[in-house]
């Protein structure tokens, strides 16, 4: 998607930017993300340096998203970026299927 024609800021509330510095300062800027240890299995946060706040669970059908403290995380750039992919195959998984649906129903047998 190119930025230039993204509405992503459209989602943010007025106050994000106050939001924004209250989570990073809340997790001291470091990146909230939960790894395991492929030794020993044990669950760590990843701890690298944080300047990026993410919405744990995001707003489903264009609701707005839910900025309460419990549903944001402080994360660093790589685990914004894989955690974005994660959600973007997702969707793009779950428009696949809507258009194949409605392509099946728009046949003219349907009609």
């Amino acid at each position: 998607m190119a930025w230039s024609s993204s509405n992503r800021d459209a989602r943010f509330n007025p106050g994000w930017e106050r939001t924004r510095k209250r989570i990073l300062e809340r997790d001291h800027y470091r990146c909230q993300w939960i790894v395991t240890d492929w030794h020993t299995g044990a669950k760590h946060i990843c701890g690298y340096s944080a300047n990026e706040v993410d919405h744990k669970v995001r707003a489903k059908n264009g609701e707005p998203d839910d900025d309460s403290p419990s549903n944001l995380w402080a994360l660093c750039p790589y685990h914004h970026s894989q955690k974005t992919a994660q959600e973007s195959a997702e969707q793009r998984r779950m428009n696949r299927e809507r258009r194949k649906e409605e392509q099946w129903y728009s046949h003219p047998a349907f009609q």
